[in-house]
């Protein structure tokens, strides 16, 4: 008896033509879109509302990021550094600082056949909420010159800024110093790098979030829309209406809410914050549209929970069905899937419970469908507005 891998536990529930088991590993076009319709149409009912807190879908106004730069030299490379002898643009500060380290009869020209070092670019993000002096921050390093790599090298105590020249430059001070190594490079990028824990703040980074008595919640862009900023507005009133107060909380647009900050808690601002932000919301209660999210380049495909398709037909190329021959005799264990050309999906007609697109790919991924053709079946989906959710493809 010759043997290939009979797909166990899968109904036979394809079209009503059935194709012979005896071919083995045979490539057709089938349709795919019925597989697992009863689990695909029971899994509907079994996922539970997704439960959060107002924080885990906005931002808060004032507290975003800052970003901090500075220029920098690395040193200690193996050959890999700038040029001195083609560009000065490294040569310049290196010889400033050899003449500021004590050797004063250096100079640009004198350096010309040092490669060892490079000059580059020190950027670090302060993280959203701002940062108090002796936190310390990964600093991210890149080339400016003709260095070609600076593995291994190491940062020079380096000033870091303020992205953003303010008119005064008097008020342009650093807020944080960047040095040490060795310097981490990626495999396939030699002159970016970064020092871990490389920048330390010199000055306290403080975000103020209040507006007079106001503070202003910005939705993530993935949950902006009217419907999310009302459910979250109105989410937040119903909580604050148990103190009597109403109307606290207002949508100006699709991603922005006002909340207004009543006289009681007006000596007690960051308190009233952290309790509306821990107010809890239901990310059902968002009236989300779903998001199905295409990676084609790192081969990933990503689905909200939510996202169903409606009852279609679309055939796809490269399914491969396997079986035993001779045939085996079914059993509830083990039954006997066959298939047709094509098929169609019809949902339950007493419940009309539309299947799952995230079941539907979990179960292509046990018959083997490969990722080109998964995203072809859900474009095809797209195409014949069979899909609830949003298509983005990256």
């Amino acid at each position: 008896m010759s043997e290939t891998r009979l797909w166990p536990q899968l109904p036979a529930f394809f079209g009503s033509e059935p194709a012979s088991v005896h071919c083995v590993q045979r490539r057709t076009w089938l349709a795919v879109l019925a597989v697992l319709v009863g689990i695909l149409c029971a899994d509907s009912f079994t996922t539970p509302a997704g439960a959060g807190q107002v924080q885990d879908f906005v931002r808060v106004r004032g507290l975003e990021g800052d970003t901090l730069v500075g220029m920098g030299l690395v040193v200690g490379l193996d050959g890999t550094g700038d040029s001195m002898k083609d560009s000065m643009i490294a040569g310049q500060p290196y010889a400033q600082l050899v003449k500021t380290l004590g050797n004063v009869g250096s100079s640009p020209r004198d350096l010309q056949k040092v490669k060892s070092v490079a000059v580059v670019l020190v950027t670090i993000r302060v993280p959203y909420g701002g940062a108090r002096i002796g936190d310390t921050i990964d600093a991210k390093i890149s080339t400016i010159g003709t260095a070609k790599s600076i593995k291994g090298g190491r940062l020079i105590s380096t000033y870091l800024l303020p992205d953003v020249v303010p008119a005064d430059r008097t008020d342009w001070i650093p807020f944080a110093i960047a040095e040490g190594g060795p310097i981490e490079v990626g495999s396939d990028n030699l002159t970016n790098g970064v020092v871990r824990k490389g920048a330390r703040l010199v000055r306290d980074i403080i975000k103020n979030p209040f507006d007079g008595d106001s503070v202003t919640l910005v939705l993530e862009p993935r949950y902006q829309g009217f419907p999310a900023a009302t459910a979250i507005a109105a989410a937040i009133n119903d909580e604050i209406s148990l103190a009597g107060d109403t109307g606290v909380a207002s949508v100006v647009d699709q991603q922005t809410i006002l909340v207004r900050i009543p006289a009681r808690a007006r000596s007690l601002r960051n308190e009233f914050l952290a309790e509306i932000l821990g107010y809890s919301m239901s990310a059902d209660a968002l009236r989300l549209r779903g998001k199905i999210i295409i990676d084609k380049r790192r081969k990933v495909i990503t689905v909200d929970e939510g996202v169903q398709f409606r009852p279609s037909a679309v055939s796809a190329e490269g399914l491969r069905i396997t079986a035993i021959t001779p045939p085996p005799t079914a059993t509830p264990e083990n039954p006997i899937a066959t298939s047709t050309a094509w098929t169609g999906v019809a949902t339950d007609e007493k419940d009309k419970v539309s299947p799952k697109l995230k079941s539907l790919l979990d179960a292509l991924e046990q018959l083997d469908v490969g990722f080109d053709t998964q995203v072809a079946i859900i474009e095809a989906l797209e195409d014949q507005g069979a899909l609830t959710g949003e298509l983005v493809i990256q």
